[in-house]
């Protein structure tokens, strides 16, 4: 039981290091971590190194390391060793699996990634999975709200010429609504969601970091989560000299890491807390009935039962599982636009809660638009390089 009890840790990530542009130390952290880390961890690094080979145009690495992770956030079933350590023993001493909004996270990343490699199927897909990850848990359904996985599932459907496209951008629409009425960021009515199959350029922006989870309550039973300030709040982008407009967003990760289905959550872990407490007192009532009894027989059963639950007590952990994917950006924006195939210069700046341009984060890229179907691009507001993907994908020579 005590060997149940220990728990697995945070690893410690170089978040500063990240912020800084340095993906590559980021990226081998996890990697190492993946290899020589608890494997109750392996999913989270795995995110965590994959989004840093995205950033880093690793693409068969990064899709391969979200395939991993999705494997393993996505299946229910835990041993029976697993569950007994997480129910007498501290929660975060199971496998890694993700909250809701890290899985549906996961979905959209792997989707892009699907997406680059010219399968609109597996995209849509992956993002069906993210979607039902962001509205249930085990056996409880929630109101999903994450409007950038029905959004972008509309526009898979478009490319595969399959005919639910529209029912995918209601539930988008519908979902944005129902999330800013419970306090998420946004606009409304936004222009994306507003004609949802406009352009034939589609830009992604990751902006800031997603909240941090910590413990807190007499127990450590609850898991709260403190957003990480960010100076960057939008994104601003000019294409060959034309302005295209300012960034909307269609996730903000920061309250769907605080809520599910509009209902704030805390990863509140009252039960176990309430077992300990309930299990210490009626221990020492039992032990205490002992010492008073004048019946043999019955004062035993009462100490063993009494010493048993006391026991219990002091070995049931209520601490919350604080372990989260540190990485991910505080919310997902989009801007689409209508423009001429080819090659263009792409400026972007990462605006302040002023709409003023923060010195230091401009990026100019070189884009190809494809001449037919879409181009889709990622963009991050903190170090790294841009990711793209042209629809339908060009071959390019075989080079020696």
């Amino acid at each position: 039981m005590l060997l149940a009890a220990c728990a697995i840790d945070q690893p410690a990530f170089p978040v500063q290091r990240f912020l800084t542009g340095d993906v590559e130390t980021m990226r081998s952290f996890a990697s190492r971590e993946a290899v020589d880390g608890p494997g109750e961890n392996l999913a989270l690094v795995l995110n965590v190194a994959a989004q840093c080979d995205l950033m880093q145009e690793r693409l068969d690495a990064a899709r391969q390391g979200f395939e991993r992770a999705a494997q393993i956030m996505t299946t229910w079933a835990t041993s029976g060793g697993e569950a007994t350590a997480a129910i007498v023993g501290s929660e975060s001493s199971k496998t890694y699996k993700g909250d809701p909004y890290e899985k549906a996270m996961n979905a959209f990343y792997l989707a892009y990634c699907y997406l680059r490699q010219g399968q609109p199927d597996n995209a849509r897909a992956a993002l069906k999975r993210g979607i039902l990850a962001d509205a249930e848990v085990a056996d409880e359904s929630f109101q999903a709200d994450n409007a950038l996985l029905f959004w972008m599932a509309g526009r898979m459907s478009t490319l595969m010429g399959v005919s639910d496209a529209a029912q995918y951008y209601r539930e988008a629409q519908d979902a944005h609504e129902f999330a800013l009425q419970h306090g998420a960021r946004g606009d409304s009515p936004n222009p994306v969601l507003t004609d949802p199959e406009a352009g034939n350029l589609v830009l992604l922006f990751d902006i800031g970091l997603a909240p941090e989870k910590y413990s807190a309550g007499e127990e450590d039973e609850l898991a709260r989560f403190r957003s990480r300030p960010s100076a960057v709040t939008r994104a601003r982008a000019t294409l060959a000299g034309r302005p295209l407009g300012v960034s909307t967003i269609l996730v903000d990760v920061d309250y769907q890491a605080r809520t599910l289905g509009g209902v704030e959550m805390e990863g509140i872990r009252r039960g176990k807390a309430v077992f300990r407490s309930v299990s210490r007192l009626a221990g020492i009532v039992l032990l205490d009935q002992a010492a008073r009894s004048r019946d043999h027989d019955r004062a035993r059963t009462e100490a063993i039962v009494g010493g048993g639950l006391l026991l219990l007590s002091l070995l049931t952990s209520t601490a919350a599982d604080v372990r989260y994917w540190p990485t991910l950006p505080s919310s997902v924006q989009v801007l689409t636009a209508q423009v001429p195939p080819g090659e263009h210069e792409l400026v972007v700046d990462f605006l302040d809660a002023s709409g003023r341009p923060l010195p230091g984060l401009r990026q100019l890229r070189r884009i190809t638009v494809a001449e037919h179907g879409e181009s889709w691009f990622l963009l991050h507001g903190i170090g790294g390089s841009p990711s793209s993907a042209n629809w339908p994908p060009r071959l390019r020579p075989a080079t020696r």
